[in-house]
């Protein structure tokens, strides 16, 4: 009965921290939570594009990482992702050291950090950033960088391909070239 109490005790502690993490980063992230890209959509992704050894790719709010780590597997390429949830953040790491992954998570904000060297930016955001975050890459990416965005379409962008991961959700993933 002992253990009984303190593995409720324990999930009750993982979660209050959970929604302290995410009530904290409210005011940077307007309200957006981590959420876990499903493999499904990661494998669906990594089918459609085409990266070389050493590329950067950028991963804007990485949540746990697993993206990167995916990416990174495949195609041997610089992954680097930024979050802002404590949480998250923490997940990120503590996977990354199990895996091995060569994947680098920063605990920032992505809007106060440049990507003008990313070869591919991924993100899963919601969609009261995405004209933001049009503007934002504007501003910062070379011609030819991917983009690609899970669930929600840059606004004023025309996709090069829209694809989608047939489990769990049927969700659509936008994929871009950035051409000025």
């Amino acid at each position: 009965m002992k253990f009984f109490v303190l593995g409720i005790l324990f999930v009750i502690a993982i979660k209050g921290l959970f929604v302290f993490f995410t009530s904290i980063c409210v005011p940077a992230t307007g309200g957006a939570i981590f959420t876990r890209t499903h493999p499904s959509m990661i494998k669906k992704i990594l089918e459609n594009i085409k990266l070389e050894p050493n590329q950067v790719v950028y991963d804007l709010g990485c949540g746990d990482g697993r993206f990167l780590r995916e990416v990174a597997k495949r195609y041997n390429v610089r992954a680097i992702g930024f979050e802002i949830n404590p949480w998250a953040y923490f997940l990120a790491r503590i996977y990354n050291l199990f895996s091995r992954a060569k994947v680098k998570v920063v605990f920032a904000n992505f809007w106060k950090k440049k990507v003008c060297d990313a070869n591919l930016i991924f993100c899963y955001l919601f969609p009261d950033v995405m004209r933001k975050l049009e503007k934002k890459l504007e501003r910062e990416l070379k011609p030819g960088t991917l983009v690609v965005s899970c669930n929600f379409p840059l606004p004023d962008w025309r996709p090069e391909k829209i694809i989608r991961a047939a489990f769990p959700y049927n969700d659509l993933i936008y994929i871009y070239q950035f051409r000025p």
